[in-house]
C-alpha cells in the first residue's frame, strides 16, 4: 500500500521480554508533563526548521531526479479541496476538487516515484531512502530537503511536519531503556519531549494501526499515536512541547480498550480517538469526554468543511458499515451505502469515496472503489482506486 506516510517505530523482530519495566505509565488519561531532553544531533542551521536537518552533502541524485520527473499544471487556489489518488489507469497524481463535478489533476507522479502525503493544498510530502524526505511546494515544484538523524540504529520513523512549516516531529525507538521516544525539531533545535512505553523489540504492523501522529490545520497542536503493540498503545497531543493529553497504557491496555484511530477536525483544533469501545472528542478548553457511546470505529475521516464525519465499524461477519455523523447538527449516526462498505475518506466537502466489500470479500461486488453523494445520497462507481491523502479533509488513515 502506497501513499500514507506511516513508519512503525521500530524494525521488525521478535516481540522482547514482556515483563521489562515500563518508563512512563499511568492512569488512561494521565496529563503529566514530560521534560524535554536534548539530543546528540547538532543541528546544521538554525534560521529554517528545515534546513536543521539538511542532508549532510545533499539528496542524493537518483531521489533529486524522481522529484523533479513530478510534473504540476494549472492552478491551486490555496483552500482547495485536493487529493492523492491512484486512479484506474494506474496514475498516482493529485486532483484537485475544487469543483467536485469536474475535478481536474493537478500534478502528475512518475510510477517510481517515493510515497507522498499532502502538508496542505500547496506543500506535498515525499519520502525516500535512508529517512530522506522531500518538501515540495506546488505547482511552483520548490523544494526543500530534509534526513532525520539515525543515531546508534534507533530507527526514526516521521511523525509529521507541521502545515505552518515551522516543526517536525518524528519518533525513535529505545531499544535498551524499552522506549519510544518523541522528538520536536523547531528553530531551537531537536529535542525529545516524551518517552513512552515500548518494551518489544519489533512488529511488522496491525490491522488496527493507522497513522502514528497528524498536525491539527492550526499546526497549533499535535498529536502522537504510538503503536508499538495494542496493549501498550500510547496517545499525546502535544503543544509545542507540553503534553495537553496523555492517553497512557496502565500497564498494558486489554484488548480492544487501547486508544487507536485518532482524527483531527479540519476547522478547530478537536481531536477525535476510539478507546474502550466509545469515540471520544478533545479540545483544549474542554477537555476530553465521550462522543460516541459504544462505537469501536475504524477509518474514520471528516469533511473538508468540517461538518460531518464518517467513519466503518465491523459486522457480525468481519464485513464493514459505514456511518455518517451530521456534526453541524449534532445528529445521529446514520448507516449509508447499499450494502458492505469501508475505508471511508472525504475527497471534499460533499463527496465521500470507500470501497465496497463482498462475502467473501473478493466475491461478487466485492472490492469496488465508490462514490457517495452527501447531497443526494446516491452512489457512483469512482475512477479512484485508492486514496492516499487528502486536504483539508482529515482522515486518520489517509
Amino acid at each position: 500500500m502506497w501513499g500514507v506516510l506511516v513508519v512503525l517505530s521500530s524494525a521488525c523482530g521478535s516481540p522482547g521480554p514482556s515483563t521489562a519495566s515500563a518508563t512512563r505509565t499511568g492512569s488512561p488519561l494521565a496529563t503529566a508533563v514530560p521534560t524535554p531532553n536534548p539530543v546528540t544531533f547538532v543541528p546544521t542551521s538554525t534560521t529554517n526548521t528545515l534546513n536543521l536537518l539538511a542532508p549532510a552533502g545533499g539528496p542524493p541524485a537518483t531521489f533529486v531526479a524522481q522529484v523533479n520527473s513530478i510534473t504540476c499544471t494549472g492552478p491551486i487556489g490555496p483552500s482547495d479541496s485536493v487529493a492523492f489518488v491512484q486512479l484506474h489507469s494506474g496514475s498516482r497524481v493529485i486532483r484537485d476538487y475544487a469543483d467536485p463535478a469536474h475535478p481536474r489533476t493537478v500534478c502528475q507522479f512518475p510510477a517510481d516515484a517515493p510515497i507522498a502525503q499532502l502538508i496542505d493544498a500547496h506543500h506535498v510530502l515525499v519520502g525516500g531512502q535512508n529517512f530522506l524526505y522531500a518538501v515540495v511546494q506546488i505547482p511552483e515544484m520548490k523544494t526543500s530537503w530534509f534526513q532525520l538523524p539515525n543515531i546508534g540504529d534507533q530507527f526514526p520513523g516521521l511523525i509529521a511536519v507541521s502545515p505552518l512549516l515551522d516543526a517536525i516531529a518524528y519518533l525513535t525507538t529505545d531499544v535498551a531503556g524499552n522506549t519510544d521516544k518523541v522528538h520536536l525539531v523547531t528553530s531551537s533545535g531537536d529535542a525529545v519531549v516524551a518517552s513512552l512505553t515500548n518494551p518489544h523489540g519489533g512488529r511488522c504492523g496491525s490491522a488496527e494501526d493507522s497513522k502514528q501522529g497528524d498536525y491539527a490545520h492550526s499546526g497549533g497542536h499535535l498529536y502522537v499515536l504510538d503503536q508499538p503493540v495494542p496493549t501498550l498503545n500510547s496517545l499525546l497531543v502535544l503543544e509545542g512541547g507540553q503534553a495537553k493529553l496523555a492517553v497512557l497504557p496502565q500497564g498494558q491496555w486489554a484488548l480492544g480498550t487501547q486508544p487507536a484511530m485518532a482524527v483531527w477536525s479540519p476547522t478547530s483544533d478537536t481531536l477525535y480517538y476510539r478507546k474502550a469501545g466509545n469515540v471520544w472528542k478533545w479540545t483544549a478548553a474542554g477537555g476530553a469526554r465521550v462522543f460516541l457511546q459504544g462505537v469501536a470505529w475504524y477509518y474514520p475521516s471528516i469533511s473538508a468543511d468540517g461538518t460531518h464525519l464518517a467513519y466503518a465499524v465491523i459486522r457480525p461477519d468481519g464485513l464493514h458499515n459505514v456511518y455518517l455523523v451530521d456534526l453541524a447538527h449534532s445528529g445521529s449516526p446514520q448507516l449509508i451505502g447499499k450494502g458492505a462498505r469501508t475505508t471511508p475518506v472525504f475527497l471534499n466537502s460533499t463527496q465521500l469515496w470507500y470501497r465496497a466489500e463482498g462475502n467473501p470479500i473478493c466475491g461478487p461486488g466485492g472490492d469496488q472503489p465508490l462514490v457517495y453523494e452527501l447531497g443526494d445520497g446516491s452512489e457512483a462507481a469512482s475512477i479512484v482506486d485508492f486514496v492516499g491523502s487528502v486536504w483539508p479533509s482529515t482522515s486518520a488513515n489517509f
